[in-house]
């Protein structure tokens, strides 16, 4: 016999830029039943993901998050709300520091924000989460995320 799954009623994604907005929407758009939350401190990226100017083009997102948004698709800067009610917490922040010569190329490690947004999670949770890392993290950044946790 088989132990049938349950799915999280409600997700929260710390990071509304080009990997967790986009993402995000897509998963609102493919599990209806999931309410998703994409929280940001730039109250002007939450603007733009509110209004039909978004800050990132993907093809189709447009389509996409017109579809979901105001329905299972939230765009807010209250991470801490977002963050109590939710079972699932999707860090997608930036972990690449600027070059001090302002090139484009990223070569500086900064887990920065991704301490500040464990952080954050700690701080607004009254019970356990799942929090999940994007792919795109420097190597032994969970065991940081575990350390702060604890």
């Amino acid at each position: 016999m088989t132990k049938e799954r349950k799915l999280p009623e409600k997700i929260c994604c710390i990071g509304a830029g080009y990997v967790g907005g986009p993402t995000m929407a897509v998963l609102a758009w493919k599990c209806p039943t999931i309410e998703v939350t994409v929280v940001d401190t730039d109250s002007q990226r939450i603007a733009a993901w509110n209004s039909g100017d978004l800050p990132v083009y993907e093809h189709s997102l447009d389509d996409i998050i017109k579809k979901v948004r105001g329905k299972n698709l939230f765009f807010s800067t209250d991470s801490e709300t977002a963050i109590e009610k939710s079972e699932l917490i999707f860090i997608s922040v930036n972990t690449f520091a600027p070059r001090e010569d302002n090139k484009e190329s990223r070569k500086f490690i900064d887990l920065e924000f991704i301490e500040q947004c464990v952080q954050r999670i700690v701080s607004a949770s009254k019970r356990k989460r799942i929090v999940v890392e994007k792919s795109t993290v420097p190597v032994d950044t969970a065991e940081r995320i575990k350390q702060i946790i604890r």
